[in-house]
């Protein structure tokens, strides 16, 4: 039981993390957005205004404080699964109520990548999209 424990919990908090690095042939989202990684590997290429940069600073600086926040408050809900789960008998029903409670949580980070990653492709030209599409693909 503790093993199949470990591996659901293990898979739940890093799952968010597999999000910016699955392969980008696999993922159809990844195709149509850009990393805020790729994006700052490649300013000069792509020919990045000042305004941009800052803009996109903005957008990163707000994202990882929500990031943080969030990745406190899953790993609360994850303790609390534990202590659940590691009873000797486990009510189902607390386990799945705070399974929800955590899976609620995974689902904010979740919309908030996208939100992020759609803003920074918002944030970037036609051209400079196309530029990072190639730059890629190397």
């Amino acid at each position: 039981m503790k093993k199949l424990m470990f591996i659901i919990l293990s898979a739940l908090v890093t799952e968010t993390t597999l999000f910016a690095q699955q392969n980008i042939t696999d993922d159809p989202l990844a195709k149509a957005l850009f990393p805020p990684e790729l994006v700052m590997q490649n300013q000069q290429a792509i020919n990045l205004t000042e305004a941009q940069r800052n803009s996109l600073i903005k957008e990163i600086q707000n994202a990882q404080t929500e990031f943080m926040s969030l990745q406190w408050d899953l790993q609360k809900e994850t303790e609390k699964l534990k202590f659940l789960v590691e009873k000797e008998k486990p009510v189902e029903a607390e386990v799945t109520e705070q399974l929800g409670q955590l899976l609620a949580i995974e689902n904010k980070i979740k919309k908030r990548q996208i939100s992020l990653l759609v803003r920074i492709k918002n944030l970037l030209t036609s051209e400079q999209q196309v530029k990072l599409r190639q730059l890629r693909s190397k």
